[in-house]
């Protein structure tokens, strides 16, 4: 399958809130809180500062922020569209989670942070957005500080039938009006092959790729 990219990013008000609601719920819900808890679990100081890069409706953001009730820690999630900062403003507001949460308005390539800002950088479904990763990885590289972590997780392009099949099977559970936007993910996501030497050339050190059968991750720390 020949990777066909996708647009960055949604800029539509009413889309980006049929988006948050279709994307919200049942088994997509269960991968946020899944890669929040396996963010959270690389290890973070009290007080630390967490970024979620394309961070959308704020699922994943909220996840976290959830987790590090108490904590003192800062979470920040930033995305490229205002509509999807408002919508994730609202949705944090929802679960009573806006006061450790922060939103900004920001490119991936060029993120308006400080060098050395965050102990933790986050990412979800935003990797194969990216037209060229290598500047966003050297980004997530020079916010983070020199001890910092970082999980990136994306789906992959399928080259098997038997992942495509499951693919497949899992698209007939999400309302029609956004199955195209779910294949044209997949269709438009890296393969680890593709994504290692863009990893190898980058700032980022220090990672390796974790797959399972639909997804993948860049993995810094833990």
């Amino acid at each position: 399958m020949e990777r066909i990219p996708e647009g960055e990013a949604i800029a539509e008000m009413a889309q980006a809130r049929q988006y948050s609601e279709h994307m919200g719920k049942g088994m997509v819900q269960h991968e946020y809180r899944k890669l929040a808890r396996t963010a959270v679990g690389q290890g973070l100081s009290a007080g630390g500062r967490v970024l979620d890069v394309g961070t959308g409706p704020g699922f994943v953001a909220i996840e976290v922020a959830r987790l590090l009730q108490g904590s003192g820690c800062q979470v920040v999630g930033m995305d490229l569209s205002r509509s999807m900062l408002t919508v994730a403003a609202e949705n944090a507001a929802r679960e009573g989670l806006n006061g450790t949460l922060t939103w900004r308005e920001g490119d991936a390539k060029a993120m308006p942070f400080d060098d050395g800002e965050f102990d933790l950088v986050v990412s979800s479904g935003s990797l194969h957005h990216w037209g060229d990763p290598l500047p966003v990885l050297n980004e997530i590289a020079r916010v983070l500080k020199a001890d910092g972590r970082c999980v990136v997780r994306d789906s992959k392009r399928l080259q098997r039938w038997g992942p495509r099949l499951v693919a497949w099977v899992i698209g007939r559970t999400i309302p029609r009006d956004f199955r195209i936007h779910y294949w044209n993910s997949i269709r438009s996501s890296y393969t680890p092959a593709e994504l290692q030497p863009i990893l190898d050339r980058s700032q980022l050190q220090d990672c390796q790729i974790v797959e399972d059968l639909m997804d993948l991750m860049i993995v810094k720390g833990g």
